[in-house]
């Protein structure tokens, strides 16, 4: 039991022993430069051996430090994961919600007041990040991923495949009779996804050379930022048809033509093994579903 007396201590030492830096350690801690190093001196009077060498440019650990860092990596690592766990279960009834800020705004959202209607005793946290989901390591229940298959080790079934659609603000084409020919789609200005490059793709399918297709400078690499700039009338977009679907129906955007390109991703949902049949989280998935 005395050993717990010196848990801040060994904290303190566990945080500049992975960062290197007893300043870093103090930023993750919130404390101070000059506390840190009193609970890393108080822990090596303790042990009787040398945690650290000082350097001009940070600290490097001794054999010592080095062999206790391993223990404690996963001493408070198994103690984060602990804490998590029991978060988790105290909140069954809520769902975190990694996922695209495009797939966000242009999809989940706007459907989401069916969602509480439906199911008002489930409460929803979404987070919008584009990066991988950590599941070991965060809250994330449940992560929406525009892909291909690749997630090992974790549970993953394909909500809904892709394909790209030619679209437009109406007042960007007026009174021209639709569908429109791919020749003249070719004449206005075309913007182009940096992520899923497919106007040569439709080029081939409706008939066109490349050199037909009208290069422009700027890329969007976020799809939701490429359909705002078709909703502002500054181009005809080529796009997702699950992120354009809400803005057509509401009739602020319009197809050009009746082609697709076909996409080999498509939308999954990711969740760790097992929690597919935790009973909040098979509701959701079945109400992904149906939308």
């Amino acid at each position: 039991m005395e050993n717990l007396r010196h848990l801040r201590a060994l904290q303190a030492f566990d945080e500049t022993a992975t960062h290197s830096s007893l300043s870093k350690a103090a930023e993750v801690l919130n404390v101070t430069h000059g506390a840190v190093s009193r609970q890393i001196k108080q822990l090596e009077l303790y042990l009787g051996v040398t945690l650290f060498h000082r350097r001009p440019n940070g600290v490097e650990m001794t054999r010592a430090g080095e062999r206790l860092h391993q223990s404690t990596r996963q001493a408070f690592s198994a103690l984060q994961l602990g804490v998590l766990d029991v978060k988790r279960l105290h909140h069954r009834q809520s769902i975190t919600v990694s996922l695209s800020t495009s797939l966000a705004l242009k999809w989940l959202v706007p459907h989401l007041p069916s969602f509480h209607q439906a199911h008002p005793g489930i409460a929803l946290l979404l987070d919008t990040n584009d990066a991988y989901a950590d599941f070991d390591a965060s809250e994330v229940d449940v992560a929406l991923r525009f892909g291909e298959p690749g997630w090992e080790g974790l549970y993953h079934e394909q909500i809904a495949q892709e394909e790209l659609i030619v679209v437009a603000a109406p007042a960007f084409v007026g009174d021209t009779p639709l569908p429109m020919r791919p020749e003249a789609i070719a004449r206005l200005p075309l913007l182009h996804d940096a992520f899923n490059v497919g106007w040569d793709i439709w080029a081939e399918q409706v008939g066109l050379i490349a050199d037909q297709i009208q290069s422009q400078q700027t890329k969007y690499v976020d799809s939701a930022v490429l359909i705002e700039a078709a909703l502002d009338r500054q181009g005809v977009a080529l796009t997702r048809h699950l992120l354009a679907a809400r803005d057509l129906e509401l009739g602020r955007l319009v197809r050009l033509d009746n082609n697709s390109v076909a996409l080999d991703r498509g939308l999954y949902f990711v969740c760790r093994p097992g929690e597919q049949d935790r009973v909040t989280i098979r509701i959701f998935k079945k109400w992904l579903r149906s939308i």
